[in-house]
């Protein structure tokens, strides 16, 4: 490993390995390995794993993780634990979470003045654990967490009568209170959505605190498996699998991201790659984040293995993760797997541990990207930027698991940029009072069903002080409980304009815009009907002339509102018209810091998968760091200007590959 330039190895700590007897804990084999490592001049990571739970620890099956429909979760072998044990037991269990709290503090302790452990990552690939292997169904509806969820209702609604006003209810005493078992009412699943957003931040919480009591001086990581809002396809996962990066990554010192593109990605997986890097930098807010995990051979779709990653492939992930503001790749894993469904796959080297075109790529990019500026250096806010919306994400859950129709819009304007290699970043809502300060000139809202007051109030001022808002259909119909907000506040506020219907659309397909421009764009699920007040301008309309495209003019800014959905259309079929159009509602520059920036490709790539080049600004105090990668088969041009006067940048981007720029500031 350290031959091949790397610095950094993560060792797993599986407690039912470690701690087979109650209190009887034996560190032998990490002691070995964290020596080894020593011997070789690497750090260690340490990922603790309670997941892998003591047999001990099994008190019967009224202990267990609980689904919807009563199925116990038993202890057993999942693809990444052979010793088993998985997944344990609920940690709103207050004994077994005060075990799991020991077991961290514990070995925490052990390795607290070892110099070799760098951190602890407190939680692998947080989310509520069983649900990965039970995504058709729910949890956690064991007796702990529907006293929890009842505590938590207490807490937010004070007495029984306003709960149920929230839930539209007629209940007479708390203890008839429960989780929805299923699909039906919104206010009740989203309260459930919440709590157990909230609930797993909690259960970090204590995972943080029990490290920082056995290592007071250690850092503590954690890692999430994918963006949620996000998922590996486009799908979300945010309310199915419970994993909030935006919330979860306030709990630590180091933030992470584990990625298996070729595996889990799909086709698309340079692009998408990149998009969930994106994301998890947006997430860490100014924490260090890094690829905590990288596929670095077959994946397991299968008896023997999925599609192996290329050489070009272990280059281009490399690369996204460092225009994303990573501080380093980590590969799922050196060798290939000796045991479980996961063997053979995912072995970075050979199958007796010699080098293959991807462990040599691999060590191409340590040679070439360990370096200090790179170490230093922060991301610059892009002008352009994609409004992410937890409230938005859960309601479109609550609505039966539509989770993907948000996902799929909220790339979709990303993709748009990316295809253009224009800059172009997120906000979050948890994050929305950054606006004024971000430097963002142009903010684009994908499906905006849930608008507070408070994002009114921000986006109003954000267009009368010159930005530029654009928004999809139905911005703010409905409130953060899920009720109808008929005041259509901020619809009128924003845009001038007045919700009068919304029409969904045969098969949940398309609809054509017909712009003044003579050009055409396509929108998808649904129309919103609206009437239009005498400031406005139609830019767009449908086929029955109604209005399609709005722009109203506000103070030194414009508010456009668009009646579909045409970032989830483009998303889905690439069509060059709508990308156009939405490509014409940003700021190709894309940074204050730059006068100038354009990308020529050889050649167009062909029809079909999104590749493009992507440039991005990184920056420390003394210099300026162009980050670039090409995802295209050709060779591209980068040619910059920077707003300082008399800098230059022309870099020749050849195909499939990535590289860094320092410019000094003046």
């Amino acid at each position: 490993m350290r031959e091949l330039g790397f610095n950094l190895v993560k060792l797993w700590a599986v407690w039912n390995w470690i701690e087979p007897i109650p209190g009887q804990f034996d560190f032998s084999e990490l002691d070995r390995l964290v020596a080894l490592a020593k011997k070789h001049g690497l750090r260690v990571v340490i990922n603790l794993i309670p997941e892998g739970a003591p047999y001990w620890t099994y008190g019967g099956d009224d202990d267990l993780y609980l689904t919807a429909d009563g199925q116990p979760v038993s202890y057993g072998g999942p693809a990444n634990i052979p010793s088993a044990g998985w997944p344990g037991r609920c940690m709103d269990d207050p004994e077994f979470s005060q075990l799991v709290s020991t077991f961290i503090e514990t070995t925490a302790r052990h390795f607290a003045d070892n110099p070799v452990v760098m951190a602890f990552d407190v939680w692998n690939e947080p989310h509520l654990e069983p649900m990965y292997d039970y995504r058709s169904n729910m949890l956690c509806y064991c007796k702990h967490s529907r006293a929890a969820f009842v505590a938590w209702l207490r807490e937010k609604y004070g007495t029984l009568d306003a709960l149920c006003d929230a839930w539209y209810r007629k209940y007479t005493d708390w203890s008839q209170v429960e989780p929805p078992p299923r699909f039906g009412t919104w206010a009740d699943m989203l309260d459930w959505r919440r709590f157990w957003l909230e609930n797993l931040t909690r259960w970090l919480e204590r995972r943080v605190c029990a490290c920082r009591r056995g290592a007071p001086d250690t850092l503590v990581q954690t890692h999430v498996a994918y963006s949620g809002i996000l998922g590996n396809r486009l799908v979300g996962g945010l309310a199915n699998e419970l994993g909030d990066e935006f919330l979860l990554a306030k709990q630590v010192d180091l933030f992470g991201l584990s990625s298996f593109p070729k595996w889990l990605m799909g086709d698309e997986h340079y692009y998408r790659h990149l998009l969930h890097n994106e994301m998890v930098s947006q997430a860490a807010q100014g924490r260090p984040f890094y690829q905590v995990e990288l596929q670095g051979g077959a994946g397991k779709p299968g008896l023997l293995g999925g599609e192996v990653p290329t050489a070009a492939d272990i280059r281009i992930w490399n690369y996204n993760t460092v225009v994303a503001g990573g501080k380093g790749s980590m590969y799922w894993q050196y060798a290939p797997e000796p045991s479980g469904i996961e063997s053979p796959g995912f072995g970075l080297t050979g199958f007796q541990g010699e080098n293959t075109p991807r462990s040599l790529s691999a060590k191409a990019c340590a040679e070439k990207l360990n370096l200090l500026v790179l170490d230093k250096a922060v991301k610059v806010s892009a002008t352009n930027a994609v409004y992410v919306s937890r409230d938005t994400d859960l309601l479109c859950f609550a609505s039966e698991r539509r989770e993907e129709m948000y996902a799929g819009c909220v790339s979709g304007i990303f993709k748009a940029a990316y295809e253009r290699s224009i800059p172009i970043r997120f906000l979050h809502q948890d994050q929305f009072d950054t606006l004024f300060s971000s430097g963002i000139k142009v903010l684009y809202l994908p499906m905006p069903l849930v608008l507070s007051p408070e994002e009114t109030d921000a986006f109003e001022r954000f267009v009368c002080e010159g930005g530029t808002l654009i928004s999809e259909a139905c911005p703010g119909l409905y409130r953060k409980d899920g009720l109808l907000n008929q005041s259509d506040e901020s619809l009128k506020r924003l845009f001038h304009v007045e919700h009068v219907e919304v029409q969904g659309l045969k098969d949940w397909g398309e609809v054509e815009i017909s712009l003044q421009s003579g050009k055409r764009l396509t929108g998808r699920f649904y129309r919103q009907l609206v009437r239009v007040a005498d400031d406005v301008t139609v830019l767009g309309r449908f086929a029955d002339s109604e209005p399609a495209v709005a722009e109203c003019r506000r103070g030194a800014g414009r508010a456009v509102w668009i009646g579909s959905y045409p970032s989830y259309h483009f998303e889905h079929t690439g069509d060059s018209a709508t990308g156009d159009f939405l490509r014409e509602l940003l700021d190709s520059t894309g940074y204050t810091a730059l006068s100038r920036l354009e990308v020529r490709l050889e050649s167009l790539p062909s029809a079909g998968i999104a590749v493009a080049p992507v440039v991005r600004l990184l920056e420390t105090d003394k210099e300026y760091v162009l980050a670039m990668v090409n995802h295209c088969p050709v060779s591209a041009e980068v040619s910059t200007e920077f707003a300082q006067g008399d800098v230059f940048a022309d870099i020749s981007l050849p195909a499939l590959e990535g590289d860094v720029l320092v410019v000094q500031k003046k």
